[in-house]
């Protein structure tokens, strides 16, 4: 059992990872997403951040790296994940960023996959690297291996994004709970 939470609520009872279940009344707003510490609303939203501009990509409204809105749609999710890295604290930094990265690469990976064959879309306009793969393999295979090869960049994309933020979680969290040397060091 947390004991900072049997302090602030002696009679909560535990779940299996350790959290306390949300009490009667609390709904969706408190409860947690699986292996995090972030509620499930807040991860959400940290998800859709980031589906303007893949959709807007996607679709060929903007073309990456075309404009200012590009790069605001672009980074405005990645500066919002790191200022919760930084101010919010967590019991487990490294798993909600993690779990954050793994759901924004499902994400992309959904979007990518819904809009495959929409206008001049990813699937009309595939990366070099994605048409190389899948010169590999026979004719009936190949949009196949396309679909694959982009949805794994995909996934690695979220994985990389959100181990990048877990980092700077891990690094926030280390600091907010470093002990305070320098009363240690005045007293002594």
């Amino acid at each position: 059992m947390n004991h900072r939470q049997d302090a602030v609520n002696p009679g909560a009872a535990s779940t299996r990872d350790g959290s306390t279940p949300p009490r009667p009344g609390q709904g969706v707003r408190h409860r947690r997403f699986p292996l995090t510490d972030m509620p499930i609303w807040l991860m959400l939203v940290l998800v859709g951040l980031g589906l303007p501009r893949t959709v807007l990509a996607d679709l060929d409204i903007i073309a990456p790296e075309s404009s200012l809105l590009y790069y605001v749609l672009a980074l405005t999710p990645f500066a919002a994940w790191s200022a919760i890295a930084i101010f919010r604290p967590s019991r487990r930094p490294f798993q909600d960023f993690l779990m954050l990265g793994v759901l924004y690469g499902l994400s992309l990976v959904l979007v990518h996959q819904v809009l495959w064959s929409v206008g001049s879309t990813l699937g009309h306009h595939p990366p070099q690297s994605a048409l190389n793969f899948a010169g590999r393999f026979d004719p009936e295979w190949h949009e196949l291996a396309l679909r694959l090869y982009t949805s794994g960049i995909a996934m690695m994309i979220g994985l990389g994004t959100g181990l990048i933020a877990a980092l700077i979680a891990v690094g926030a969290n280390a600091w907010r709970t470093r002990p305070a040397r320098s009363s240690r060091s005045n007293s002594g």
